[in-house]
């Protein structure tokens, strides 16, 4: 395994590649301005490299840790690269330094955004999401069937798994396995996060010849987004923000007044059990803020990044910063601890 001869590039990441190394390759397979694409963005090495060679980058990980890692990570070397600019453009130009004596250009991007692909809440691990399902449901869970995840009263329970919607190859594999089981008698439950309009008419076909004689194995779905029984398991409330936003003595004061992440609460509720969670902090949901004071509404540029240092660290919540002269529109953008973003815009 390969580690980072500089230790104060180590975040500790299992698989963490050395800078080195990958300047070497993105420097000999690509130009500034070029497209680089890691699909295991890890502890962020290649963006990171990326970012300060001047290309463009793309990351993806399936990791919510490595996703906050590499952001985080991005965060202080962009605050950087704009400390630099600043005092480039801010020192006068020596004649003959360039044909039109204007300042050295740069490639570097100095903002990006995290889009989330999947639903993590959905698909945590499936495991976890079956135990979630069953306990919302009053699934028993059994090891006397392993095809099937439990029991609802009578009928054998099958959870999809959460990263696709109920299909007929879904129904076809049951089918199989129901064939398999010619003394099975028991009517089926089937648990999704959604269904193909395919899976309907199947279904029709399926049960009609159950409700006109004495065939066993009806088969039932229940649709955790829209069963109005079932639907608060899969319901998302999205994080809230009270930010305060305003000028004083020609300063922009940013004061983040209060936050809650309804499913970071949500997570603690089903580990407290019984006990109801105490937050007393919002800050505790927080796992950094940042702010643009002249947001254009299409690309965050980051001004300020309150990321604190260590787990235990919190963020500051009171902000102040340069304004601008003119009327601007200033952007707050607040990310909880399961990487969600809110973002709040102000004209001052």
């Amino acid at each position: 395994m390969f580690q980072p001869a500089d230790q104060s590039q180590n975040l500790r990441f299992p698989t963490q590649k050395p800078e080195p190394l990958r300047r070497r390759i993105i420097h000999a397979s690509s130009n500034p301005g070029d497209l680089v694409l890691d699909c295991f963005i890890g502890s962020g090495t290649t963006a990171a490299v990326a970012q300060k060679l001047g290309r463009r980058w793309i990351g993806c990980d399936i990791n919510k840790g490595a996703i906050q890692t590499t952001a985080k990570r991005l965060q202080a070397i962009i605050l950087e690269q704009i400390k630099e600019q600043r005092k480039a453009s801010a020192q006068p130009t020596l004649p003959g330094a360039g044909p039109d004596h204007s300042p050295p250009t740069t490639h570097h991007s100095l903002s990006f955004a995290v889009y989330r692909v999947n639903d993590y809440d959905l698909q945590i691990q499936h495991n976890e999401a079956v135990n979630l399902a069953c306990e919302h449901i009053g699934v028993t869970r059994t090891k006397t069937a392993p095809f099937f995840d439990g029991a609802l009263g009578k009928r054998l329970v099958k959870i999809i798994p959460f990263g696709h919607p109920l299909t007929v190859l879904d129904l076809e594999e049951l089918k199989r396995e129901l064939k398999a089981r010619p003394q099975e008698e028991r009517d089926v439950v089937l648990v999704s996060l959604g269904k193909e309009l395919a899976v309907d008419g199947w279904l029709e076909d399926w049960n009609r010849l159950r409700k006109q004689g004495d065939v066993p194995n009806k088969i039932e779905v229940i649709e955790l987004r829209t069963d109005p029984k079932y639907g608060k398991f899969i319901a998302h409330k999205p994080a809230q923000a009270k930010v305060s936003i305003k000028r004083a003595k020609g300063r922009l004061v940013v004061e983040i007044k209060d936050f809650i992440s309804p499913a970071i609460v949500e997570r603690l509720q089903q580990q407290a059990g019984l006990l109801k969670p105490k937050m007393e902090d919002w800050r505790a949901m927080v796992d950094c803020g940042m702010i643009d004071p002249a947001y254009d509404g299409q690309v965050f540029h980051i001004a300020l990044s309150d990321v604190p240092e260590r787990k235990s660290d919190l963020v500051a919540g009171r902000y102040e910063l340069d304004a601008p002269k003119n009327e601007t529109t200033v952007a707050v953008k607040i990310t909880d601890m399961l990487g969600e973003e809110v973002l709040v815009t102000q004209q001052v």
